[in-house]
């Protein structure tokens, strides 16, 4: 089950709204960016397996927009904030961080695109302690909307 992200912890947000002409009955277009914190973690138990942690997150974003309205969205996303910690008897630093996929698509029930971001940490090292702390994220929304 995702993450839900409530859309007034999203950090730094700023939207943009701009005039286009399509395609098809498009006549907006929608930029918003901004970060929001997060919590995905694991710790190495040894040097031979790896410990490897998934989490998908949500947060709703953009003005609210019917199903006509509604043409198409999309994101990218980023690690905004990490952290690692290694206890000082473990040997190596192995693991990473990673951004699996970034989608964004209309959320039926809100009316707002919703922002999909699945991420995945991994130690690979005993003591080694990885965490994602936070997302930054880009989406456009392309709608038809009344003049």
């Amino acid at each position: 089950m995702a993450v839900k992200i409530p859309s007034t912890e999203i950090q730094n947000i700023q939207q943009i709204e701009t005039v286009v002409a399509g395609p098809e009955e498009a006549n907006r277009l929608f930029i918003i960016d901004g970060q929001f914190d997060s919590e995905l973690h694991v710790k190495g138990l040894d040097d031979h397996n790896s410990v490897t942690k998934k989490e998908i997150f949500t947060v709703l974003v953009g003005p609210v927009l019917t199903s006509k309205q509604f043409v198409s969205a999309n994101a990218i996303a980023s690690v905004a904030k990490t952290f690692m910690s290694k206890v000082a008897a473990a040997s190596g630093v192995n693991g990473g961080w990673r951004i699996l996929t970034a989608d964004a698509d209309w959320d039926d029930e809100s009316g707002q695109v919703e922002l999909r971001i699945e991420a995945e940490v991994e130690s690979v090292s005993k003591g080694l302690t990885l965490q994602i702390d936070g997302f930054a994220f880009h989406v456009t929304i392309l709608a038809a909307v009344p003049a």
